[in-house]
């Protein structure tokens, strides 16, 4: 085991942008808000390692943006919480560990995806000196759907496809050993856009998932006062009550992999002023430092 607190001010500040950028759609409602927390290459195409991953779960976002079901946190954003947080993109989230991305970024559902199957070959064809060169890629995607409240796998979806890429050799590029972004996506898409619609298909289900109340930090103490980054843009009142809990302890695996987090409360704080984007509290019970979460009471 080792023994440190975790440092949640750039959590604290990373939430705060992303829970208040949250898109509303038809007459009111909130739409879900989704997290895609990257793909893992299990293809065994090795030639463009987690670059395929990445430029998969790019893919995946766009789409899901463009379907406008969901409200899709930026894969630069949810890996800034993974840095943060220490965890990999390769064997370190699972359904468990996805779950408490729910708390901090704000969101009922996590993605986690597996490319299981990926090739891509170069064909040419021609008679004397004219020749006509394409790429053809062949693609399968898994993608399970998390639920961060429950940490139980609501939905599986799949996708297969394939994709021609070009008609013509293009300045002599060996796709199976050069990587480009572009081309990655285009082998990808066919199989992404089948992922979406079975998403899509699912999103009324998905609707009815509650929003998930997000834990708040200790940004900051001076004179007595407690400084939380919550405030009007969470709803936060006059005479509300959070109350403070302290990370006392991490459990690893052998690897190194963070298991779980052990916490203590360690204090209760009231809320004596809001702001747009933070509160100021008084301490009424226990203490508070900075660094520290809070959860409203009841929560």
């Amino acid at each position: 085991m080792k023994h440190h607190i975790i440092q949640w001010s750039a959590v604290a500040a990373l939430t705060a942008i992303l829970v208040g950028s949250g898109n509303v759609s038809g007459a009111g409602a909130q739409k879900v808000r989704i997290a895609v927390l990257g793909f893992e290459n299990n293809s065994g195409w090795g030639a463009w390692g987690a670059d395929l991953g990445k430029a998969a779960t790019d893919e995946l976002v766009t789409q899901l943006v463009r379907s406008g079901q969901f409200s899709v946190i930026e894969r630069q954003q949810v890996e800034a919480i993974l840095t943060e947080q220490d965890f990999g993109w390769q064997g370190r989230v699972n359904p468990a560990t996805a779950a408490q991305f729910g708390e901090i970024l704000g969101v009922q559902l996590v993605l986690l995806g597996s490319i299981t199957q990926f090739s891509i070959g170069t064909k040419s064809a021609g008679i004397g000196p004219a020749r006509v060169r394409f790429t053809e890629a062949e693609t399968v995607l898994d993608v399970r759907v998390v639920n961060t409240s429950t940490a139980e796998i609501m939905s599986v979806a799949e996708g297969n496809g394939k994709k021609r890429v070009g008609g013509a050799a293009i300045n002599n590029v060996n796709y199976e050993q050069t990587f480009d972004q572009g081309i990655a996506q285009e082998a990808l898409r066919p199989a992404v856009e089948k992922v979406v619609r079975e998403l899509v298909s699912q999103a009324d289900d998905f609707a009815s998932l509650a929003p998930v109340a997000t834990a708040g930090n200790v940004v900051g103490t001076r004179d007595g006062s407690v400084y939380i980054d919550r405030g009007e843009n969470f709803g936060v009142t006059v005479g509300q009550r959070f109350a403070v809990y302290r990370v006392v302890d991490e459990i690893t695996d052998s690897h190194g992999n963070v298991l779980d987090r052990v916490t203590e409360k360690v204090g209760v704080v009231e809320v004596s002023r809001v702001l747009s984007q933070s509160s100021i509290c008084v301490v009424v019970e226990g203490e508070a430092s900075e660094g520290d979460m809070v959860k409203a009471e009841g929560s």
